[in-house]
């Protein structure tokens, strides 16, 4: 049995191929540790803005950005719950190639599983590939799951 797994979600709308997967490692993995990472420009939970003030409606991007990955993570969570997986959920704000390796350490993970985004030729070029540059820098097996 797989102890910990760290599943790596950017959008619950394209996670549906990962829950997929999840339910048929039913009684395979003990603990799955949901993580959405939001860029530190979005992360107003990570400000010293208090959640009631008004500068906060300054930032509305921010705002829907910080939202749809709390209900993002929140329905993948109740998901893997409903399952039968024992679950975490991780809002936590950085970069994914530097916030998943640092929590796959943080919470003794056995095993990465990331979806793939199937990305042109120049979008490889200007955008860092997630899932390439982790395939490079973790020590953990990593399961891609294509979207």
């Amino acid at each position: 049995m797989i102890k910990n797994v760290l599943l790596a979600v950017d959008s619950f709308e394209n996670s549906s191929n990962a829950l997929n997967f999840m339910q048929r490692m039913t009684g395979c993995i003990h603990n799955v540790i949901v993580l959405t990472v939001v860029d530190n420009t979005f992360a107003l939970s990570r400000t010293k803005l208090s959640e009631n003030s008004d500068e906060r409606d300054e930032y509305p991007a921010a705002q829907r950005e910080e939202a749809l990955a709390e209900k993002q993570l929140k329905d993948v969570t109740t998901a893997l719950t409903n399952m039968g997986f024992k679950t975490q959920g991780l809002l936590v704000a950085g970069t994914p190639i530097e916030t998943i390796p640092k929590q796959m350490e943080k919470h003794d993970c056995d095993l990465l599983i990331i979806s793939h985004r199937h990305l042109s030729s120049f979008s490889r070029w200007l955008n860092t590939s997630v899932t390439r540059s982790l395939l490079d820098d973790i020590s953990q097996p990593v399961l891609v799951i294509p979207r």
